[in-house]
C-alpha cells in the first residue's frame, strides 16, 4: 500500500520529535500523578510514535494541568460554599439580663450604749439606753440624709439614743462615711471609751469577743434598716465548743429598727464567745457591746465591731498597747487579772487547727515574735499575746502591732488589750485601781477599690495600713472635711501607722490589697475599728419567664 494510502487509513502521523525535547521533563511520582489526574475520555487511536519522550511528557504534563485546574476548581467550589451563610442552630436565651439599678449608699450607726434593768436596778431584764453618742460624718457630693431607727426596742429610747441611718444618692464618685463615739462616766454602770464605725447592712456577721461571767456583761445589738423584716439565726461558739441553746433561731428584726439581745440569754457563764449573724429577708449591721463591773466599779465598755468572716490568713492592724506599765502593776489587784491583753481564736469547722500567730511591733523595725495554738473543731481559745515573747513574761511596750495568723483550717479571730490609770493608795497604804477601760481589735478584710473612712471623736487617733497582698502601696487619703489630704506609703511586708485628727472623715484611693485600722487611747480609754470598703455592687440578674 502507497504510503498516501496508509496514512488516508490510519490518520495522520504524529510529528516527528527530535531525542533532545524542547519541553523539560518533568519528575512525578506516579501517585501523585493519580492524586492530580481527573478522569478524560479515552485518547483516539495514533500511529504508534518513534522512541522518544516527548508525547510521555506532554500527556504527563496535560494531565497533571488539568489535575491542578481540577484541584483549584473544587477548592473554589468550597470556598464558595463557605461564603454561603448556613443555617444556625440553637435554643434561644431562656432569660432576660437585667442590670441592678444602682442602690443609694446606705451606712448604720448603732446608737446610744445599753445597760440591763432601770437606773434603779430593777426590771433587770429590759433594755435601757445610757446617755448619747456623738456623731462624725461626711459625704461627697452633696449632704447625707440623716435619720434615726425607731422600731423594735429603739422605740423607747430618745432621737438622739436610737441607731442611726445616713444615705446619699448613688454617683461614680459618691462617698459616704461615719463614726460614732461615747464615754460614759459611770452612767448606768459603765465607764470608759466605746467608738464603732458605721457600716452597712450585711446578711453573714462574725463577731469576736464579750464575755458573760460574773461581772461581765454583753449585749448583740441587731439592727434593720431595710424596708423588710429580717429573719435572723445565731450561731454561738465557746471555750468548751459550739452553744445550742433555744431561741437562736427565727430572731425577727423589725424593719427600720433594733433588737438587742442578752448573750447571757443563750450561754450564761461562757468566758470566749464567738458569735454568727445570719439574716435572711431584710439586712442587719451587728455589734456586740461588752463592758465589766468589778465588784462595784465600772471597769470599761467596747462595741465590738464585725471582723473578716473566717479564713486560713488574718490581719489584725494596730493593735493599741496604752499604759502598759500602769496595766502590769494592776495585775494583782483583786479581779484585775483580766487586764492581761489576749488574742482569742475561734475554729467553727469540724477539724482540728493548727494555728500560727506573729506579733509585729509596727515602728521600730522589730522582728516579729511568734507561737503557735492548736484547736479542735468547734473550739474557742483565748492566749496571752505576750505568749510570743520567748519566755511569756515580758510586757509589750506601749504602740501599735501587727497581730497575723495562718491556719490550715478556716478560722476567725481578735485581740483584746486594756489600759488603766496608775494606782492610786489608800489611807491603810494598800492600793486603789485606777480608771480601766478594755478594746477589742476585729480583723479586718482586704479592702476593695476605693474605701472611707470616718476618725470618730476620740483621743489619739492612729491609723494602721498593712499590705496583705505582698506588695507596697502608696495611699492617699482625701480629707472630706477640709483637714488636709494625707499620703501614705505602705510596704510589701509589714506596716504603717500613721496619727490622724480626731473627727476627721477621708476618701482612701487605690486600696486594693490593703487592710487598715483605727484606734484610739488616752487616761483610762482605748478602742478600736477595722476600716471597711463599701458593698460591692449587685452582679446583673438572669430573668426566666
Amino acid at each position: 500500500m502507497a504510503d498516501d494510502e496508509r496514512m488516508d487509513a490510519e490518520g495522520a502521523m504524529p510529528d516527528e520529535v527530535a531525542p533532545e525535547a524542547v519541553v523539560p521533563e518533568v519528575v512525578v511520582s506516579e501517585g501523585a500523578v493519580a492524586e492530580a489526574a481527573v478522569p478524560e475520555a479515552a485518547p483516539r487511536e495514533t500511529a504508534p510514535a518513534r522512541p522518544g519522550v516527548g508525547r510521555r511528557v506532554t500527556v504527563v504534563s496535560l494531565r497533571i494541568v488539568r489535575g491542578l485546574v481540577g484541584l483549584a476548581a473544587a477548592g473554589a467550589t468550597v470556598a464558595a460554599v463557605g461564603l454561603v451563610p448556613l443555617p444556625t442552630l440553637g435554643i434561644d436565651p431562656l432569660g432576660t439580663r437585667v442590670e441592678p439599678e444602682p442602690a443609694d449608699l446606705q451606712t448604720v450607726c448603732p446608737g446610744a450604749l445599753l445597760r440591763l434593768g432601770d437606773e434603779t436596778g430593777g426590771d433587770a431584764g429590759s433594755i435601757f439606753p445610757v446617755g448619747a453618742p456623738g456623731l462624725s460624718s461626711a459625704a461627697a457630693p452633696g449632704a447625707a440624709v440623716e435619720g434615726a431607727l425607731s422600731g423594735g426596742d429603739a422605740a423607747t429610747s430618745a432621737p438622739a439614743q436610737q441607731p442611726r441611718l445616713l444615705t446619699l444618692p448613688v454617683s461614680d464618685d459618691a462617698v459616704l462615711a461615719a463614726a460614732q463615739e461615747q464615754a460614759p462616766n459611770g452612767q448606768g454602770d459603765l465607764s470608759g471609751l466605746a467608738a464603732a464605725a458605721c457600716v452597712e447592712p450585711a446578711s453573714s456577721v462574725w463577731l469576736v469577743g464579750g464575755d458573760t461571767t460574773v461581772g461581765r456583761t454583753s449585749i448583740l445589738h441587731l439592727v434593720n434598716p431595710t424596708a423588710v423584716a429580717a429573719d435572723v439565726t445565731i450561731e454561738l461558739w465557746g471555750e468548751s465548743g459550739q452553744v445550742r441553746a433555744p431561741g437562736m433561731s427565727g430572731i425577727t428584726v423589725p424593719a427600720g429598727g433594733r433588737l438587742a439581745l442578752p448573750l447571757a440569754g443563750f450561754a450564761p457563764d461562757l468566758a470566749s464567745p464567738v458569735v454568727h449573724v445570719e439574716a435572711r429577708g431584710g439586712q442587719v449591721a451587728a455589734w456586740l457591746q461588752m463592758s465589766v463591773v468589778r465588784v462595784l466599779d465600772p471597769g470599761g465598755v467596747e462595741l465590738v465591731a464585725a471582723g473578716a468572716a473566717p479564713a486560713r490568713e488574718l490581719v489584725i492592724p494596730g493593735v493599741r498597747i496604752h499604759a502598759g506599765t500602769a496595766v502590769a502593776g494592776s495585775l494583782g489587784l483583786e479581779g484585775y487579772d483580766d487586764l492581761e491583753s489576749i488574742i482569742r481564736i475561734g475554729n467553727p469547722t469540724d477539724e482540728l487547727a493548727n494555728v500560727e500567730v506573729s506579733v509585729t511591733p509596727v515602728t521600730g523595725g522589730a522582728s516579729p515574735s511568734t507561737f503557735e495554738v492548736s484547736l479542735a473543731g468547734g473550739e474557742v481559745t483565748d492566749t496571752h499575746l505576750e505568749a510570743a515573747h520567748d519566755l511569756g513574761e515580758e510586757i509589750l511596750a506601749d504602740g501599735s502591732y501587727l497581730v497575723s495568723i495562718r491556719s490550715d483550717v478556716p478560722v476567725v479571730a481578735a485581740v483584746r488589750t486594756s489600759t488603766i490609770t496608775a494606782p492610786g493608795q489608800a489611807a491603810d497604804g494598800s492600793l486603789v485601781a485606777g480608771q480601766a477601760d478594755l478594746a477589742w481589735f476585729a480583723a479586718a478584710a482586704e479592702l476593695r477599690g476605693h474605701a472611707a473612712l470616718a476618725v470618730a471623736d476620740a483621743p489619739a487617733p492612729v491609723l494602721v495600713a498593712v499590705a496583705v497582698d505582698g506588695q507596697a502601696h502608696a495611699l492617699v487619703l482625701e480629707a472630706l472635711d477640709g483637714s488636709g489630704d494625707l499620703a501614705l506609703e505602705v510596704p510589701a511586708l509589714g506596716a504603717v501607722a500613721v496619727e490622724l485628727p480626731s473627727g476627721a472623715v477621708y476618701r482612701i484611693r487605690d486600696a486594693e490589697g490593703v487592710a487598715a485600722a483605727v484606734s484610739f487611747a488616752g487616761d483610762g480609754r482605748i478602742a478600736s475599728y477595722p476600716v471597711v470598703s463599701p458593698r460591692a455592687a449587685d452582679a446583673p440578674l438572669l430573668v426566666r419567664p
